[in-house]
Order: C-alpha cells, then sequence, then structure tokens
C-alpha cells in the first residue's frame, strides 16, 4: 500500500468566515494551545468542519513552525498504512513511519478526517498516541510524540449512513466540539466565499435570490438529506450564469406567474419569508426593493430553469443513499417547496 505522506499546503486552506466557525476556532485552539488532549470536532455533514480543522491546523503550525497534516480515514487502511509497520524493502522486512508516526516525532499537527468512515478497530489503534504518555510502536522501535504534537479529529456523527459508532476507550480520550449548521447570515458568506473563489465570472446574482436560495436549502435539509453551503453555492453559480446571458436582466419584465396567479399575495409573502427573514408586517413589506429585485431575477432566469437549478443542485436527479428514509418523499418536498 502506497505510503500517506499528506502534509497540507497551508496557502491553500480557505479563511473561515461568520461568527460561528470563528467561535469555534478560538475555543478550540485555546485547547491545542493550553493543553496536549486531542480534539474531536464532529456535526452534521456539510457544516464546515474540516474547514475549521485545517484553519486550526494552519494557525498552530503557523505559531510553532511546525508542519501540518492532513489524512482521511477509510476501511481499507491499516496501522502499517498510516501509523507505524514493517513493509517489505528491497526484498526484506524494514519499519516505516506512517504519516501519523512522521507527525508525532515532528512535533506537527494531523487532521484526521472522516473517522467514522474507518472500522473501529483502526480508531483502537489511535489508543496509545491518544494516551498522557503518545506512543506508539512495532516491534522494537518505539515512537514518542514531541510535546508539541496534535491531533484533531472530525466525523459526522453515527446517524448518517456508512458510519460507525465510537470505541468507549477511544472516545474517552476525546475533547470533543459539536459545530452545527452555522447562521443563515454566516451560511451566505460562507457561499459568497465560495462563489468568488470558485467561479470566474463576476458575480452578479443579488443578495436577495442568494438568501431565497439558502433559506430554500435549510427548509429541506435534514440529517437524511444533508444539504450545505456547497449545494447553496452550486444553484448560486447556476443562476448566476444564466443572468450573465441576460445583461438587461434588471429590466426584465415580472413574469406573469407572479401576477396573474389568484394566490399573488401569499407567494409574495412566501418570498417575503425567505428573503427577509420573517413574516411580512405589511403590504409595504411585500414591495419591498428586495423582494422586487428577487422577482426581476427569477424572472430573468424563468421559473422554470430555476426550478431545474434548483433540483440540479439539491441532488434531485442523484440515488442517494438515505438509509431507511424514503428518499422519493424528500425529493417531493424538495419540488414543492422551490416556489
Amino acid at each position: 500500500m502506497a505510503e500517506l505522506k499528506t502534509q497540507l499546503d497551508l496557502q491553500q486552506i480557505p479563511k473561515i468566515v461568520g461568527e460561528d466557525g470563528t467561535q469555534l476556532l478560538a475555543r478550540c485552539y485555546a485547547v491545542l494551545e493550553h493543553t496536549r488532549w486531542p480534539l474531536y470536532i464532529v456535526g452534521p455533514s456539510g457544516s464546515g468542519k474540516s474547514i475549521i480543522a485545517m484553519n486550526l491546523a494552519r494557525q498552530y503550525a503557523l505559531a510553532k513552525n511546525v508542519p501540518a497534516y492532513y489524512v482521511q480515514l477509510s476501511p481499507e487502511q491499516t496501522k502499517t498504512s498510516l501509523i507505524l509497520g514493517l513493509r517489505l524493502e528491497n526484498g526484506s522486512l524494514a519499519v516505516k513511519n506512517g504519516v501519523v508516526a512522521d507527525c508525532m516525532e515532528s512535533g506537527g499537527i494531523i487532521i484526521v478526517d472522516e473517522a467514522t468512515h474507518s472500522v473501529q478497530e483502526i480508531l483502537l489503534m489511535f489508543n496509545s498516541i491518544l494516551d498522557r504518555t503518545s506512543v506508539t510502536a512495532i516491534g522494537d522501535k518505539m515512537i514518542y510524540a514531541h510535546e508539541d504534537f496534535r491531533i484533531v479529529f472530525c466525523s459526522n456523527d453515527s446517524r448518517y449512513s456508512g458510519n460507525v459508532k465510537l470505541p468507549q476507550s477511544f472516545a474517552q480520550r476525546l475533547v470533543s466540539f459539536y459545530f452545527d449548521y452555522p447562521t443563515a447570515e454566516d451560511e451566505l458568506l460562507i457561499v459568497e466565499q465560495i462563489v468568488a473563489e470558485e467561479c470566474r465570472a463576476n458575480d452578479v446574482v443579488p443578495v436577495s435570490l442568494k438568501r431565497y436560495i439558502i433559506e430554500l436549502m435549510r427548509e429541506v435539509r435534514s440529517n437524511t438529506y444533508p444539504l450545505s453551503v456547497r449545494n447553496a453555492a452550486i444553484a448560486v453559480v447556476l443562476c448566476n450564469l444564466e443572468l450573465l446571458r441576460r445583461p438587461e436582466w434588471r429590466q426584465t419584465m415580472i413574469d406573469s406567474y407572479f401576477y396573474d396567479n389568484r394566490n399573488v399575495e401569499s407567494i409574495k409573502r412566501y418570498l417575503a419569508k425567505r428573503v427577509l427573514g420573517c413574516e411580512a408586517a405589511s403590504v409595504t413589506d411585500l414591495t419591498d426593493r428586495r423582494i422586487m429585485e428577487l422577482e426581476q431575477a427569477l424572472s430573468a432566469i424563468g421559473i422554470v430553469t430555476f426550478k431545474e437549478i434548483i433540483l440540479q443542485s439539491f441532488m434531485y436527479y442523484l440515488d442517494v443513499d438515505l438509509g431507511f428514509y424514503d428518499l422519493q418523499m424528500v425529493k417531493e418536498k424538495l419540488e414543492s417547496s422551490i416556489i
């Protein structure tokens, strides 16, 4: 099996945006700075755990002038490939370090991601490393961790399909932090960050439409259908590409869908709730500039096209494993919630 030499490029790590992530970063870093305790960041899929852990690694590595490593666990890994073991070299068995042993010796920090995508036997092999002595051994070779060595685990909780539960002896050695999905305001900032980094075109999507997409995502997602800011960012980029094809979109006539429908006020209230974040208190709220801008953007994109963009971005066409849950019921909820 190939060696896992996965040193992080600190310049490639996206910065944390939003108050929730910034606060968790500060709390976790305080533990790293003042103790040798291993951290475990757990939360729903797509909440930003890995990015927070990588920012922890960057901050610690720069402060201590040490390397930072990153590895994802999987059932195929062994102690030999991951930590320390005997490998065949020039016809003979030789003791070779894995990425964890390298990090222990250098006094670096390592992010062990997708911890519950492994098997319990692999997690149990970390126990001696997580103890106060922090040691690993194979044959007559023993590696004691440098005092600056730090380790941070990340995972979804075990309710997600394909995740294993943590062995009790492993869990007892950890300091755990739960990170839920950020607030809507923070998710807006994260979506804008992703769009700025990954879309080469100018972003012309109005904030009202971004808020609408994010609120739709927050309404539909669940532990069984874990939509994230990545899904929202995809939808924003696809909407952006449509609007760039129509440079005069701000002069677009409002689609008759909004005005010919007998339930126009209820539709406008639905739009307002998602964009303004609260129930419309008066008719004035329904004519808010942000609501009108949203209507113009949706009209320029086209209602049918917009619905298709949401379905594309929110995994509607993918055969997602939801365990015992009814995928078709989830998809029907999504489809009926778009407009």
